[in-house]
């Protein structure tokens, strides 16, 4: 996911969901990450993952692997909650795979539960701040001000008990924060693995081993967060046990089959929760990691998983694994402190020149190339100048200054009150004054680390309280009577309020639902500029969805601690628990995605948060318990629209409790930019980013229930009926929600008062979004490699590889909505001068999946592993077996992708169980033995799954019918042979 947004230094904001994208400086190669060998292509060739429906099917499909030509087990999943078999396959696609593997058995008996293609993640480092040698973060910095957690510190509630599997890049447990050791049961990390070894895989094999040490940090920052403790740094569950997974290795880098793999080790280690906060974006609820990690839950694990960092883009856009159905997926807020650096205050008060005040105050300097740039200890009692006495002024320096105010000489430090205008403006207008050191203090915004452009100034920011009371005190006493010292000593933390953006929405967690109008994200929790441990000994300061996904599982680990998890012999406590987590959930202000305003009318919708923010001390204290099932209302669309939503509360208090039920509607928005006709490029259709929404009142008519009385321990329903919103923008898929209040009788103090979230579309998607290809932009289109000609002008080919000649098609595709199928597959051509039309022959010919020899189907594209990495194949240092098989699976929006064919088809041999065209070759007619399209007339279909569609519907895809393709015989030219070649030539090198 890429989890980041691009704010700090270069570097990611938001924290550890897997990206699909790779450096432009990774050097293309002939193997791929999910090989275990050289290259980062993000489409695994020739490997699937088949899930069977039973463990006891493994036998007779692992004999027909072996039996079929170019098939071979990778990895084998021996697991009742996951069996499942990796198959590396030369010639298949995900149809014919499965059709060989069931081996012709019948529906009923058929061993294939379903087929997946793997994912690839590469794992980018979060928002960083400030990295610390030692452990000295100052103990008034703490990021449990919100979530109740401090308070139930107080309790002696710390997780003692609970055990915390953390699937990540592993952990340095010597870091004094984590104990130190490893291992051993009185060790804070009692135990894990590592999948991918201490080398430099994906660049060499992986070598597994029983230590998984963190070569990349990010999992040491996750584990501080859940359980670490030292003399001043506390994270959420200090007293909970840690067990690392280590699926990511020095590079960032990981593959699907290692997360399952890495939750599989997880689920039977005895985990009470496990966390990941990997993946990319995804979307779609039932890929294999998404449906593992529920089917987890079912048997009674807590699992949370990032949202995902990509706010900014909008709606549609969870990560693979957190859309989950089942598991709790976490967006990001802000914490009400940020960590700081100490600096010392001195006040003097009256006529007195001799006795002073000290206060250690917060300040957070502007970045310079090498880090922080510090105001220098030679700064030692200078005098505090404000550029005016009044705190409440608006727009500080936000016209041009002449006149220093009295007092500023070069060995003082000018404070300006922040607000009014950008911090460039303000720097510009006091350059005539030659301030050397410029203090702002903070106005109602949150606090931020300055911009600076005007060297050699100096620029900081403190916090609008001590601004004040800087002004407060020079006001009633003399010009030297507040002074500075800054101290050498820069490794320490203080904490630096921001009372204003506390609780409020990062703008880079990642927005929901899924595709399927799931609802998503489930809960938010703190993500924003968090300290935490982090390899080398020190710590760090790090934002993202990556950081507030532990703090959820730290929380699990206090309940866990207090009532028990999975030895609490209550197989429904992570239902239980999770459903408690969202409805004791607090909501949170919407805040203007443009120029992160906060809004006192409009409310956080839940596609955004979730339930809202989470509050451990109302988990623990609630008395009603919601049923799982209760946990969300998802509406849906309104073609698809849930209109009835039952409630099921259980009274868990010693008393009756009345239950009154109200609606709290959040802000409504509308998340797609309908076409303009005539209009491509800037008229085209597509989907809102963050920057545009507008909140609006959006809210549905409900028929609310009557109250409810409950008798202690006794349980009841309520009905909710929904309606439809009116009055809406449906061409602009307007998305709405909130929550449904439930407020108890018992309830004094807001604790007892319980939440479900509500979201839908008021909008039928699939009748608005005209077609998942994004054609205004162009696309489909197919070029020739190379000339890059269109296939509207040359539809023949050679599939001649020759470097200098580079005669073979390449597709072009984006997407405007995420399709859970992307298909290019081939197909014999009609008669030459038939009048049907494309959609003609589409509806005549079209099955789902289609099968090679039948309805004039050949089979499926296996494009070249390295599409998009590499400008050109070269046959002298390129492998053209290196493909992967079409159809690609669950492609999120707005996605741009090349394929390369190089004229190989991802058919399955006839005689290896599939349909055979009655020759011995185990091809199709179309076919050679090496997969190779053979000459002749083709139509190519290519073809993605509209919203809500039904694959064996012909009209429920998008189709784009090229022109019909000539496949021409290949004669070679003299010393221009594309033929096998050694591995030696085949070296690496960038071609991008």
């Amino acid at each position: 996911m890429r989890f980041l947004n691009n704010n700090l230094a270069g570097l990611a904001t938001a924290t550890l969901l897997a990206s699909t994208a790779v450096n432009a400086a990774t050097p293309a190669t002939n193997n791929n990450i999910n090989n275990n060998n050289t290259g980062t292509a993000t489409d695994a060739p020739k490997r699937f993952i088949v899930e069977l429906k039973t463990l006891g099917c493994g036998k007779r499909v692992k004999a027909r692997v072996a039996a079929a030509p170019g098939m071979r087990v990778a990895k084998t999943f021996d697991h009742d909650l996951f069996p499942a078999l990796t198959v590396e396959c030369d010639a298949c696609d995900a149809d014919s795979l499965s059709r060989v593997l069931d081996g012709g058995e019948q529906t009923g008996s058929a061993p294939v539960a379903a087929v997946y293609t793997p994912s690839i993640m590469t794992l980018r480092l979060p928002e960083q701040g400030p990295s610390f040698a030692d452990d000295s973060a100052a103990a008034n910095y703490t990021f449990h001000g919100l979530t109740g957690v401090a308070e139930l510190h107080e309790q002696g509630i710390l997780g003692a008990g609970a055990m915390v599997a953390i699937v990540d890049s592993g952990v340095e447990w010597t870091h004094e924060a984590l104990g130190g050791g490893f291992g051993s049961p009185s060790d804070k990390v009692i135990g894990g693995y590592d999948l991918v070894g201490d080398g430099d895989w994906p660049n060499s094999p992986a070598k597994p081993d029983d230590e998984p040490n963190d070569q990349f940090g990010h999992g040491t920052h996750v584990a501080g967060i859940v359980a670490g403790r030292s003399a001043q740094f506390v994270g959420v569950a200090p007293e909970a046990k840690i067990l690392a997974y280590k699926i990511i290795g020095a590079y960032g880098q990981s593959n699907e089959e290692m997360v399952i793999e890495g939750f599989l080790r997880a689920f039977d280690s005895g985990a009470d929760i496990i966390t990941a906060s990997v993946g990319e974006k995804g979307g779609f609820t039932h890929s294999a990691w998404a449906k593992l990690a529920s089917r987890m839950v079912d048997r009674g694990v807590l699992v949370t998983v990032a949202g995902g960092n990509d706010g900014e883009d909008g709606a549609f856009l969870m990560s693979n694994g957190a859309a989950g159905e089942n598991v709790l997926t976490v967006a990001a807020t802000a914490p009400d402190m940020v960590p700081a650096y100490p600096f010392t205050i001195s006040f003097k008060s009256g006529s007195n020149t001799t006795a002073a005040q000290n206060s250690e105050a917060a300040y957070l300097p502007a970045s310079g190339r090498q880090g922080p740039d510090f105001f220098p200890d030679t700064i030692a009692g200078w005098p505090i100048v404000p550029l005016t006495l009044d705190p409440a002024v608006a727009a500080d320096a936000c016209q041009p200054v002449a006149t220093a105010p009295a007092g500023l000489t070069p060995e003082s430090i000018l404070l300006v009150r922040n607000g009014g205008c950008p911090f460039y403006t303000k720097q510009a207008n006091l350059a005539s004054l030659n301030a050397p050191y410029i203090l702002f203090y903070q106005d109602n915004a949150t606090p931020y680390v300055p911009p600076t452009n005007r060297a050699p100034t100096k620029v900081a920011v403190i916090d609008a309280a001590a601004g004040e009371a800087i002004v407060k005190v020079l006001m009633a006493g003399n010009q030297s009577s507040v002074t500075a010292s800054f101290d050498k000593e820069t490794t320490r933390f203080v904490g630096l309020r921001d009372a204003n953006g506390a609780g409020r929405p990062a703008a880079f967690t990642q927005w929901g639902p899924n595709y399927d109008m799931q609802m998503k994200p489930d809960v938010a929790a703190p993500g924003v500029k968090v300290l935490s441990s982090y390899t080398g000994g020190g710590y760090r300061v790090l934002s993202g969805t990556s950081m507030a996904t532990p703090y959820v599982a730290g929380v699990a680990a206090l309940w866990v601690g207090k009532y028990g998890g999975r030895k609490s012999g209550n197989p429904d406590w992570a239902k239980q628990l999770s459903a408690r987590i969202m409805s004791t959930a607090r909501s949170a202000p919407w805040v203007d995605g443009l120029n992160g305003s906060v809004s006192a009318d409009f409310l956080a919708p839940p596609v955004q948060i979730g339930a809202g923010g989470l509050h451990a001390g109302r988990i623990f204290a609630a008395t009603t318990e919601l049923a799982f099932e209760s946990r969300k209302f998802a509406l849906n669309d309104t073609a698809h629209f849930n209109a009835e939503q039952v409630a099921q509360l259980t009274n868990t208090g010693p008393e009756p409790v009345t239950y009154e039920f109200s609606l709290e509607p959040a802000a409504g928005f509308n998340s797609w930019t309908p076409g303009i006709e005539g209009q491509p490029g800037f008229g085209r259709e597509s989907f809102k980013g963050y920057f545009d929404f507008k909140p609006l009142r959006i809210v549905p008519e409900v028929a609310m229930p009557p109250s409810l009385t409950l008798a202690p321990g006794q349980t009841g329903f309520a009905n909710f009926t929904f309606s439809v919103p009116t009055g809406v923008d449906a061409a602009s898929i307007p998305l709405y929600g909130g929550r449904v209040i439930i407020k108890a009788s018992n309830d004094k103090t807001g604790q007892h008062t319980l939440a479900i979230p509500y979201a839908g579309a008021a909008a039928d998607i699939k009748a608005v979004v005209p077609g998942v290809f994004a054609r205004p932009q162009g696309t489909p289109k197919i070029l020739t490699s190379g000339s890059g000609v269109p296939v509207e002008q040359k539809s023949n080919y050679t599939f001649d590889l020759a470097r200098d000649v580079q005669d073979f098609p390449v597709l072009v595709v984006s997407t405007s909505y995420g399709t859970a199928e992307v298909r290019w597959d081939i197909y014999e051509a009609g008669a030459e001068g038939s009048t049907e039309t494309a959609a003609d022959v589409d509806a005549k010919q079209w099955e789902y999946p289609p099968v090679p020899g039948r309805n004039g189907y050949v089979g499926s594209v296996a494009a070249w592993t390295f599409s998009g990495k590499a400008s050109y194949f070269d046959p002298a240092r390129d492998n053209e077996s290196d493909v992967f098989a079409f159809p690609r699976y669950n492609l999120p929006r707005d996605i741009f992708k090349q394929y390369m064919w190089l004229g190989r088809l991802a058919t399955t041999s006839g005689s290896a169980g599939g349909e055979s065209n009655g020759n011995d070759d185990g091809f199709p007619d179309s076919a050679n033995q090496t997969g190779k399209i053979q000459p002749g007339r083709y139509r190519m279909r290519v073809a993605a799954l509209r919203p809500f569609g039904e694959p064996s519907v012909a009209a429920d895809w998008d189709v784009w019918s090229a022109p019909v393709l000539t496949v021409l015989p290949l004669v070679p030219a003299a010393g221009n042979s594309t033929g096998v070649i050694s591995a030696a030539k085949r070296a690496l090198r960038p071609r991008l």
